[in-house]
């Protein structure tokens, strides 16, 4: 079968190129040379598409290992070229081919941080994070039509990641091959968000709109991120501060019509002629919608109000950078009336009758009423690269996290205030190491070293029990090192950590925990009118990963693969949760006796990266020993299966340590017929997960997903680019593999969802204009998802349209003997409709 394949592979590798052309009485010569704006490194594999007058398709050429690219039998005239690269911003002109020989140089801006070229081997800067983990991208084009969108939805079509829909407008958190929350660590710019993640359906306090470059790894990350990446890691890197002096300025504006709302965002990026090196950046954006409407009724009190403001001031040079920032978020959002039952009867009968039992009276409107929630949300950071002479790069990083979480229950009058309060405050330092690349014959040597620490405390305020207050400090220390080779790279990677956590139980919390045999007696005491629980977790984890290019001739053909040990302890909630909350419609039970959650597993990739055909199959696998289970429990009682609390009957979840095996796959392919304006996408996902002592699946694992979309491209002219239209369609199976009597209700059914969307650029020396039209649901479909609590009391949304509209603009400070030779118009390059699958 690999012989087939890579015969196959050759063949395709071996066919006429369109960079050759048709025989030409031309016999002019395009040179161009890519390098990298600022540090000046020559970008190989950089994608070129060459449109000579009156070619009805383009040309394709790649650079070469020193950033060359060649063109011959070309005719005197205007050349259209687009040079593309991960990882880079993209750049559009117009040459004029004069003489027998005629050079351009052409410079593309980074999306990543800045390295010097003595740390670096190869071009560690891909389109992948790391070479043995399966990872997938957004940017460019792809994520401007997301805009507006929160985290879970924009990485919706990345396969392998589903939306947890929450039960607040647009508050949704993305999973990853089955694993949510705890799981998936989420990084800003650098920093690991810290917010409160005991809601199972909680949104990520995060902005995507101040991200440039969105990524996902799918699989575990521990080694370099942590214990809190043994799931997934979420990526979202802004684009760097300006390298040359200047002004650029980024306005948008999006407009919804289910939710119906819009919202505006700007960005203005500047760096003085005086000064260099200094550059500045500030930002924002606003959101407003009403209610989401479902195909038969509206989600009653589900608006939202979110905006986010923040700056940047950095300073680059080649010996050192360093910047500061500050962000801010501000969320207000209702909660939906359909969560709150008075009877075990009412829960039954809204489930029986496929919508709420007082849908009849429900509102789509702006206006936000009890039960809502409110969030502020603080990031401020400084970081620095150091270079330490030939000796490598010191890469240290400062940040300060406070989250402001207040709900707001359904109440008496004459009360004001929230009935929750909850205060999150989060230090963490870490420092990396990146040593100079080491030469070992045919093989080099890179990679890191690095300690973090981070010192974390919560205070929670409530006439009830839910998350106790807590402080607990962490640190740890990891190594990762690449054997990099032309044809194989080879990836070891180790970490330990460690943590310690003080809680404190209120009186009411701790007698009820320890009457229901929940406190480990080893940990916890009593203490004043309450009790302390105190626990140190020690976890160790490594990694060892593998990418081959098996055919010489055909680099675009690599086989990636891993074998990791992860280890993740405890969180506060899955120990010591005691409670409900209006946002968190279910009542949790934590135990403290629960201890460090381990995997043993492995994950493997075939991808073939061609100029028309992206193809990928991907598959992974797992052992958890200590698996922490958070699975419904029916109760018997006056409320069976309900249980009975101040809020009314309320399904009760609770976690449990098991030993689990998840495995599961994806696949992934994208063509686009050479010479026709044809492209064809799809992508599938698959993940099973079962209790190894009883062979029972796990509750809350998302059933099977398949996306397919067809393109229709339009073809450039001198004024636009990039134009298509596109229909796309979503299969979400039923999830047969659940544990039976179990949940409060069966899977849902499974359902399609038909979609739509156009799109087209206007790009000129130093502007690019943005257009896209997107449809969704639009046969007006009504489902659930299997893992949404919303499930249990309504609908998901219906038919919606989105319009979007973006404009950027930059303006050219340099002295006038000392032009820039970058091409202006810069569109960041973005992953093709398959690479952001569903």
């Amino acid at each position: 079968m690999a012989t087939f394949l890579a015969a196959l592979l050759l063949a395709w590798q071996a066919a006429p190129s369109l960079a050759a052309g048709p025989a030409s009485p031309c016999a002019g010569v395009w040179e161009a040379t890519i390098i990298e704006t600022g540090s000046d490194e020559p970008l190989a594999g950089a994608r070129l598409e060459v449109r000579p007058p009156g070619a009805t398709a383009p040309l394709l050429v790649r650079s070469d290992a020193q950033g060359r690219a060649r063109v011959e039998g070309m005719c005197q005239g205007a050349l259209q070229v687009t040079a593309t690269k991960p990882e880079h911003t993209t750049a559009r002109l117009t040459v004029m081919v004069v003489g027998p020989t005629t050079t351009t140089k052409i410079q593309l801006e980074a999306l990543h941080a800045r390295h010097g070229r003595h740390v670096i081997a190869i071009d560690v800067h891909g389109e992948q994070p790391t070479t043995a983990s399966a990872s997938q991208s957004l940017a460019g084009a792809e994520l401007a039509r997301t805009r507006g969108q929160g985290l879970a939805d924009t990485l919706a079509r990345v396969s392998g990641v589903t939306a947890l829909r929450g039960s607040a407008g647009g508050m949704n958190k993305p999973i990853i091959r089955g694993h949510q929350g705890r799981r998936n660590l989420i990084i800003v710019d650098g920093v690991r968000h810290e917010g409160q993640d005991w809601g199972i359906d909680h949104a990520p306090e995060v902005d995507p709109h101040a991200a440039d470059r969105i990524s996902v790894i799918k699989g575990a990350a521990t080694t370099r991120f942590g214990a809190k990446a043994i799931g997934g890691v979420v990526l979202l890197e802004s684009r760097p501060l300006l390298q040359q002096p200047g002004v650029r300025t980024e306005i948008g504006t999006v407009g919804f019509s289910n939710p119906l709302g819009g919202g505006g965002s700007a960005r203005i990026d500047y760096a003085p002629r005086r000064g260099r090196g200094f550059a500045l950046r500030v930002e924002g954006n606003l959101a407003k919608h009403r209610a989401i409407v479902t195909p038969a009724y509206p989600l009653d009190n589900t608006g939202s109000t979110t905006w986010n403001t923040g700056t940047q001031l950095g300073y680059s040079s080649d010996a050192v950078d360093f910047g500061v920032g500050y962000r801010i978020m501000r969320a207000r959002g209702g909660i939906c009336t359909c969560l709150r039952t008075s009877t075990p009867e009412e829960f039954d009968t809204a489930i029986a009758r496929s919508q709420p039992v007082n849908a009849d009276a429900y509102r789509a409107d702006f206006e936000v009423e009890r039960p809502k929630q409110e969030i502020w949300h603080h990031l401020a950071f400084a970081r620095a690269r150091i270079r330490l002479g030939r000796a490598g790069e010191l890469h240290p990083i400062y940040s300060f996290q406070y989250n402001d979480r207040r709900e707001f229950d359904v109440v008496r009058q004459n009360v004001q205030g929230p009935q929750l309060t909850f205060g999150l405050a989060t230090h963490t330092l870490e420092t990396r190491f990146e040593h100079r690349r080491v030469a070992l014959g045919a093989w080099s040597l890179v990679g890191s070293v690095g300690v973090t620490f981070s010192h974390q405390t919560n205070t929670f305020r409530a006439s009830t029990t839910l998350i106790p207050n807590y402080r607990q400090s962490s640190w740890s220390t990891y190594a990762v090192e690449r054997f990099v080779h032309e044809r194989v790279e080879l990836e070891l990677g180790a970490r330990y950590e460690g943590l310690f956590r003080v809680a404190d139980l209120r009186e009411r919390d701790y007698l009820g925990q320890k009457a229901g045999g929940r406190l480990d007696e080893a940990t916890c005491r009593a203490a004043g009118a309450g009790g302390t629980c105190q626990r140190t977790f020690h976890t160790a984890s490594a990694t060892l990963g593998a990418l081959v290019r098996p055919v010489r001739d055909v680099s675009t053909f690599t086989w990636r693969t891993q074998l990791h040990s992860s280890a993740r302890p405890p969180s506060v909630d899955e120990q010591f949760m005691n409670g409900a909350a209006p946002s968190f419609p279910i009542l949790g039970v934590g135990s403290s006796k629960i201890g460090v959650e381990r995997a043993w597993g492995g994950e493997s990739t075939l991808q073939y990266d061609g100029d028309f055909l992206f193809v990928e199959a991907a598959g992974h696998a797992a052992y958890i020993d200590n698996y922490i289970y958070f699975a419904p429990q029916p109760h018997d009682g006056q409320c069976a299966p309900l249980s009975c609390t101040t809020r009314g009957p309320l399904p009760v979840f609770a976690f449990s340590p098991v030993d689990a095996f998840f495995g599961g796959g994806e696949l992934r392919l994208d063509l686009k017929a050479p010479g026709l304006p044809l492209g064809l996408s799809s992508s599938a996902s698959w993940v099973r997960a079962l209790d190894v002592a009883t062979s029972v699946p796990l509750a809350l694992i998302p059933p099977a997903r398949y996306w397919a979309a067809g393109r229709w491209y339009f073809p450039d002219s001198r004024g636009s680019s990039g134009g298509y239209l596109e229909v796309n369609g979503i299969v979400v199976a039923r999830q047969r593999h659940y544990p039976r009597d179990v949940d409060f209700s069966a899977p849902p059914s499974a359902y399609v969802l038909l979609g739509a969307g156009a799109g087209v650029e206007f790009a000129s020396d130093r502007r690019l204009i943005r257009l896209s039209l997107v449809g969704t649901n639009l046969l007006n479909r009504r489902y659930r998802d299997y893992t949404s609590l919303l499930r249990y009391f309504a609908d998901e949304p219906g038919w919606g349209l989105q319009l979007r509209l973006s404009v950027e603009f930059d303006v050219d400070l340099q002295e006038p003997g000392n032009p820039r030779v970058r091409p202006p118009p810069r569109r960041a390059a973005g992953p093709s409709p398959a690479r952001a699958g569903a």
